[in-house]
């Protein structure tokens, strides 16, 4: 590969993830998986891969592709409780947190038996 072509790839790529950041908007959350707890216990990882949705965050507006329709987003208070809880319906690619909503809460989008989850800030 000749020099030339090597950068102009390369400048592809950057213009590439730039256009992906500007279209999606906001902060990328870093989702980490656990199980999805049930009444009893955790249900348990799943045997197969698992691709972890990207989801971002611009002020108390959510942005996300169609990898969490059906999902249940949630926010825990600092005492796991459940102050917020909306099903992401098909075609849905935002979702606007309550204002009334505002400091540290840990976000969950459980999806049957994992939840992505990861601590947000309003």
């Amino acid at each position: 590969m000749t020099k030339k072509t090597f950068i102009s790839f390369a400048m592809l790529l950057i213009m590439g993830i730039a256009t992906a950041f500007a279209q999606n908007g906001g902060n990328h959350l870093p989702l980490s998986i656990k199980p999805t707890t049930t009444g009893g216990g955790s249900t348990g990882f799943p045997k197969s891969l698992v691709q972890i949705p990207e989801v971002y965050l611009d002020g108390n507006t959510l942005s996300f592709d169609s990898a969490i329709e059906g999902c249940t987003v949630q926010l825990l208070d600092e005492d796991e409780t459940v102050v917020y809880s909306s099903v992401i319906s098909v075609g849905q690619t935002t979702l606007v947190l309550p204002s009334t909503l505002s400091g540290e809460y840990e976000l969950q989008i459980v999806s049957g038996d994992i939840t992505f989850y990861c601590d947000i800030k309003l």
